[in-house]
């Protein structure tokens, strides 16, 4: 729910920021008074010299301004949007000499404001004159429902704040302001964090699903080959990484908690290798031998620039013994204080079936569920019941299977067929979104039940993106099983990948060095 600011703890303009209560008693003056109230709606995410000419033009029209503007959760205006966060949006607003009011509207559209204000006038820019669109519409209804105009401005100086954003979003320094009012918001600060983290250690955790070994073949490019036109590459030095789920288990072993990791393995030596390297790094490790090889990705790099991948990692279903004896372990290992992960690439331990049965066993005996996909490879589709979700929006537009509707409508509707709880969509290093499902609002509106936020990323810098998704999965998720809100979670999960990201390869996570990292966000500082 967007935050409210009474009037009588504000000085100055500031004081005209009111809630709902507040601005409903100042409406029954004004009409007692026999004043014509005026009332616009919008985001307002940059206020350019359009709306200037928009607000004065309503103003002219009566004695009194409203302005609403939408609020954060509501933007729907792309990723990264609204670019200014709705408290300062109202400042903006309430800084304007001719507006009275300012009011941070918690709904999707002004609908349900203007049946209860019910202003006078209600003001619109001249570009929704002859607009069809339903939202708008039943605006307009609304006000002509009990008797109310509506007025479309002159729009005699047009500006897209769209634009504006698009244009001049490097030069403006407002992402810190973002991140320490999105901290306060959701009891972000180093003291919660640090007490979170202490919590993960020693907790138990399982991991279950496909592991890959990632190999970084670096060469050098040392000419065009003479027979085609292709690169002619010169090896150079090979390094082998845990991936996948066995990296998502080494990630949590680096916090302090106790992973056991199910996935499947070879028969070769490298198998042998890669569990013997997991065992002596604290991951307890239960394999699956149903593969002939270790599941092997090679990209060779030169430089720090991926050139090609060629996968060896061909999809191999565990047969209905290794289904049966894997349900076995789940059910030996149950304690209400694990927290479990899924992890799906699409390579043959969560298939349907085995999912049908394990996802229920989890729920009965485990503590949260947490599941992840390796891109749009994996089926997001089998991890029902999750607390978290974490996937690429490719990921969950594959799912969905639409590749048209915005990110927030195809989220809360993937939550709704998983029965599923948030969702985190990284973006790479400009950060991620956040969704999840409201239980504080009874709302019978898809979009007043999924609460929706973007977190810029604290830190700039990306090497190599490979492995920042499992951190991200890893970190969430073990927080969030130690009893932190989503967006505690999430923050730190952001952390984490941006800490996996600086370099080339995997590298698992040292908690230590996370800890440094978010003890010196100036954002945490703020109680």
């Amino acid at each position: 729910m967007p935050t409210t600011v009474k009037s009588k703890s504000r000085q100055g303009f500031q004081r005209k920021i009111i809630d709902l209560p507040t601005l409903m008693l100042q409406r029954s003056s004004a009409r007692q008074a026999g004043k014509v109230v005026v009332h616009c709606h919008g985001c307002f995410d940059i206020v350019h010299p359009g709306h200037i000419r928009y607000l004065q033009f309503a103003k002219q029209q009566g004695d009194q301004l409203v302005v609403s503007l939408t609020g954060d959760p509501h933007v729907g205006k792309g990723e990264g949007r609204p670019y200014v966060p709705q408290e300062l949006r109202a400042e903006n607003l309430a800084a304007l000499e001719f507006v009275d009011w300012v009011y941070i509207n918690p709904t999707p559209t002004a609908v349900d404001l203007l049946a209860a204000l019910k202003p006078d006038i209600y003001i619109k820019g001249r570009e929704y004159e002859n607009n069809q669109h339903a939202g708008f519409l039943k605006e307009r209804h609304t006000v002509e429902g009990y008797g109310g105009r509506v007025i479309f401005s002159s729009g005699d100086v047009i500006y897209s704040s769209s634009q504006i954003i698009d244009n001049y979003a490097q030069r403006l320094d407002l992402e810190q302001e973002k991140l320490t009012l999105f901290c306060q918001r959701y009891q972000i600060t180093h003291d919660a964090i640090l007490e979170l983290m202490d919590a993960v250690v020693d907790r138990p955790c399982l991991v279950i699903g496909d592991m890959v070994l990632d190999r970084y073949q670096y060469c050098d490019a040392s000419d065009l080959s003479a027979d085609g036109p292709m690169m002619s590459l010169v090896p150079l030095e090979q390094r082998d990484f845990l991936g996948g789920a066995a990296m998502i288990a080494r990630h949590l072993a680096g916090l302090g908690a106790e992973p056991t990791l199910i996935a499947s393995f070879g028969r070769d030596a490298a198998s042998d290798t890669a569990i013997d390297t997991l065992e002596n790094l604290g991951v307890h490790v239960l394999p699956i031998r149903n593969r002939r090889t270790i599941a092997t990705k090679t990209r060779f790099v030169v430089d720090t620039q991926k050139l090609f991948q060629l996968d060896e990692s061909p999809a191999t279903p565990i047969d209905s013994a290794s289904e049966k004896w894997l349900l076995e372990q789940v059910a030996r290992l149950a304690t209400p204080e694990a927290t479990v992960f899924l992890y799906d690439a699409a390579l043959g331990v969560l298939g349907d079936s085995l999912c049908r049965e394990l996802v229920p066993a989890i729920k009965a005996g485990y503590g949260p569920l947490i599941g992840g996909t390796a891109g749009s490879r994996g089926r997001l589709m089998r991890l029902t019941h999750a607390d978290l979700l974490v996937g690429t929006e490719r990921g969950v537009r594959v799912a969905m299977r639409d590749h048209e509707q915005g990110i927030t409508s195809l989220a809360y509707h993937l939550l709704a067929n998983l029965g599923a709880q948030n969702l985190l969509v990284p973006l790479g290093k400009r950060g991620l979104l956040c969704f999840d499902q409201r239980r504080d609002n009874a709302s019978d509106s898809w979009e007043g039940k999924l609460r929706s936020e973007y977190l810029a990323s604290p830190v700039n810098g990306a090497v190599d993106k490979l492995g920042c998704q499992e951190a991200l999965l890893a970190v969430a998720g073990a927080l969030l099983g130690a009893g932190a809100n989503i967006h505690q979670a999430a923050y730190v999960g952001l952390a984490a990948s941006i800490l996996e990201g600086r370099q080339l390869g995997h590298q698992p996570l040292d908690g230590h060095e996370l800890r440094q990292l978010l003890e010196s966000r100036p954002e945490l500082a703020v109680s």
